[in-house]
């Protein structure tokens, strides 16, 4: 289909959404004038958005969805887990670090008809709202200094006042660096505290000092004070509008009661106590000019200070908006990103189309000068693409940017990795285990079949997912360190020399490089997940990473029994066969594997429904 054809869908496409459903089909058949081609793609597109629509596959963060705020995950390649920032899905913050046990992303985008805003993330919010309070502390301490040293002011009313002030902004912060999950409503909430209580300690103290200069007869004071309370004011106004990102309504709404506030207490002020303020309406020198005109230049200077930061404002949204329309990859939009980790980076994004989500694993620029990484990148997207069994990850499409950027896209998984299933929720029961890994064997089944092996199997590169309705739906990920068996006889290096793989999880001939390896390499790491899965802990988990290589080689598992009571005895046999030193003391294969799971006694403990109700209800 050419260019100028997709072009003609997508017109007909985006009216045919503004058209009444009822109506819809007519106005259709009419628009297309007799093009049964083009009629047939506009309706496949409608239904697959109206399809898109049913299965709500993308929620607003201000819904409830079907696992809590703190632990709702997009799966991406399993590149690493964003750093929580100040949690944090949000995440998740804009900067990312990496994490072993890979990563539970916090953002989400709103599938529509229509594109939707640009919304402040939490992330950027909360990180610019954390550093807000030390921009307003500095300025209350060299502002009670000022006070003290310059005017010698010793108001004990005013020093108990910013005193107080100071510990709620240091409340504020301490808050946002905290781990707790705050929605973007809370962060606006506090970002209106958070000014509301500086614009009162404004007020009082504009009230109070211009006050004390009026009774002692002195005007001048007086009227400095009111327009350094201005030169406060404004910039208060400039940095809670510019700083924090906000749309221009609301920062109009925020900043139009700052503006007014220094005359708006002058006039309070004057109507308490006309006779001390009296020199407002006192002529000046000797041309008899009232003395509050004096004052329309602070109000000019107030109402630039406000328009700027309003326009301001918007201004830096409509730019935030346009960087995130200029992040997009054909027909692919970025929406945000969600991890990053020594592969590269993973952005949350949507086809322009079908509105379909969609996962986008970027490589860095910075390594594609790296042969190895590079060769590691394109064979994780061109064995992957050989795989098609409902367990493994799915990949749509692969390419390379204008610029050099290599990509491929794969498909969107809402759900948690099974690292983050139990960091969050503890040790799983056996009948829950038994029912993922027995569908990991089965993904495994069809690459050992193809032969080959995967080599970094770990529970933060095994998810649970909702795919089709199902709940519990087992996805291995991040084919990265894929090797054809026939090229597996040595540990492979990455760059820095060190061993590719996960030592937590890693089988003593991949450590060790003394035996070839083949399927039952990951027999092993299967096994070691299993074992956390059960008890809730890796097999081994000594600190030093050679140390934990050596003791998959040489020491002896403690039975998981041992750890965690309840474990039924089929199933240890099973991951302590697993977990044997030596190849040939394991199961042969995944399906022999397979076979031995769905004979333990636990298998008929968890099923379709108990997934259903568990990810309704504890997720």
């Amino acid at each position: 289909m050419t260019g100028e054809r997709w072009k003609q869908v997508d017109e007909i496409f985006n009216r045919a959404l503004e058209v009444d459903p009822a109506r819809r089909e007519a106005w259709l058949v009419e628009a297309c004038g007799g093009d049964e081609a083009l009629l047939a793609k506009v309706r496949r597109l409608l239904d697959a958005d109206r399809s898109a629509t049913r299965e709500a596959f993308l929620k607003s963060s201000g819904s409830r969805t079907m696992v809590s705020d703190r632990t709702r995950s997009w799966h991406a390649g399993g590149a690493g887990r964003p750093a929580r920032g100040p949690r944090t899905i949000g995440r998740t913050g804009p900067g990312s670090g990496t994490d072993p046990r890979g990563f539970s992303p916090r953002p989400a985008i709103v599938a529509s008809r229509r594109p939707q805003p640009i919304s402040e993330t939490e992330s950027v919010v909360r990180a610019r709202l954390r550093e807000l309070p030390c921009i307003y502390i500095l300025i209350l301490v060299m502002a009670t200094l000022w006070r003290s040293f310059i005017l010698g002011d010793n108001d004990g009313l005013l020093h108990l006042l910013d005193a107080f002030v100071i510990a709620g902004l240091g409340g504020v912060i301490a808050w946002l660096s905290s781990r707790r999950p705050i929605s973007i409503e809370g962060l606006r909430a506090i970002e209106l505290g958070m000014v509301g209580l500086l614009a009162v300690r404004v007020a009082i103290v504009e009230y109070r000092v211009v006050h004390i200069f009026s009774l002692r007869g002195d005007p001048a004071m007086a009227q400095l004070t009111v327009k350094n309370i201005v030169l406060v004011t404004c910039v208060l106004m400039l940095t809670s509008g510019l700083y924090v990102p906000k749309n221009w309504r609301r920062a109009a709404v925020m900043l139009g009661p700052l503006a007014l506030l220094p005359f708006a207490t002058l006039g309070l002020l004057f109507v308490r106590d006309p006779e001390a303020l009296g020199w407002i309406e006192r002529g000046w020198r000797a041309g008899g000019t009232p003395r509050y005109l004096l004052f329309t230049f602070d109000a000019m200077i107030l109402l630039v200070v406000f328009i700027g930061s309003t326009f301001g404002a918007h201004a830096i949204s409509r730019l935030r908006r346009q960087v995130v329309e200029a992040r997009q990859l054909g027909q692919y939009r970025l929406r945000c990103k969600i991890g990053a980790g020594g592969m590269g980076e993973i952005y949350l994004a949507e086809h322009q189309l079908l509105k379909r989500p969609c996962a986008i694993k970027l490589i860095r620029a910075s390594s594609v000068t790296d042969a190895r990484a590079l060769a590691r990148f394109e064979r994780e997207v061109r064995l992957t693409a050989t795989l098609s069994h409902p367990n493994t990850v799915e990949i749509y499409d692969y390419g390379r940017t204008e610029d050099g950027t290599y990509y491929y896209v794969m498909e969107y998984l809402p759900g948690l990795s099974l690292a983050d299933l139990v960091e969050q929720h503890g040790a799983l029961p056996p009948g829950r285990v038994v029912y993922l890994l027995r569908q990991v064997c089965l993904a495994l089944r069809e690459a050992h079949s193809a032969g080959l092996i995967h080599r970094d199997i770990k529970p933060s590169n095994i998810f649970a997912s909702r795919r089709g309705g199902i709940d519990d739906m087992a996805k291995l990920l991040d084919f990265g360190l894929v090797l054809p068996m026939s090229r597996a006889g040595v540990p492979q290096l990455s760059g820095e020399g060190q061993i590719l793989g996960t030592p937590l999880f890693m089988s003593p001939e991949q450590a060790t490089g003394e035996h070839e390896l083949d399927e039952r390499c990951d027999i092993y790491a299967l096994g070691a997940v299993a074992y956390y899965l059960l008890t809730g802990r890796p097999p081994f988990d000594e600190a030093d990473g050679m140390q934990l290589m050596i003791a998959h080689a040489r020491d002896p598992v403690v039975p998981p029994s041992e750890i965690c009571a309840g474990i039924p005895q089929d199933l240890e046999r099973v991951v302590l066969r697993c977990l044997a030193k030596s190849p040939a003391d394991r199961f042969p294969d995944s399906s022999s594997l397979e076979r031995a799971l769905s004979a333990c006694a636990c298998v008929a403990d968890w099923d379709q429904d108990l997934a259903a109700l568990w990810w309704r209800t504890a997720g």
